[in-house]
């Protein structure tokens, strides 16, 4: 049986875990760096599908970015990248330059919801394959006033 028959998407998102977690997955978030790294490093992406990397290994991924939960756009990222990789990986860096209240003084802070202004923040996620730097996943958006919560969540189901 191929990889790619292996193949099923884990349904809902991190915020469902509290109730009814499926058998087998697990939530890494942005501040889990050696998790991710291990389970990225000596792999192929071998599917990307929607929100879904499935490795090469078996294990299937579905990166899901923070969702603040409220009325605003603080404290939410979308899912904006999502690429896969067809050698083997083998460096993972990570670029993490989230926005919120770091105006500076007599400055007015601009709105989470205008792309132009300095509220704009991202999580990156780079591999290294081949001597090729390949952003793997980016999450962009903004903390806002840094109360709605940041970053992405990756619900990961390991090989049964």
């Amino acid at each position: 049986m191929t990889t790619e028959a292996t193949f099923r998407p884990i349904k809902g998102d991190a915020r469902d875990w509290n109730r009814g977690r499926e058998d087998g997955v697990r939530v890494l978030t942005q501040d889990d760096q050696a998790e991710i790294s291990g389970l990225l490093m000596g792999h192929k992406v071998a599917k990307v599908d929607g929100e879904h990397l499935l490795l090469d290994s078996g294990v299937t991924i579905k990166a899901i970015g923070h969702d603040g939960g409220c009325a605003c756009s603080a404290g939410c990222y979308d899912l904006s990248v999502l690429n896969g990789v067809d050698n083997i990986i083998t460096r993972v860096e990570y670029d993490y330059h989230p926005e919120g209240d770091d105006w500076e003084p007599g400055e007015k802070p601009g709105h989470p919801d205008d792309p132009k202004d300095k509220w704009t923040g991202f999580y990156r996620v780079f591999v290294f394959a081949e001597n090729q730097q390949i952003n793997l996943m980016q999450f962009d958006g903004s903390d806002g006033n840094g109360y709605y919560g940041t970053g992405f969540e990756l619900l990961v189901r390991e090989v049964s």
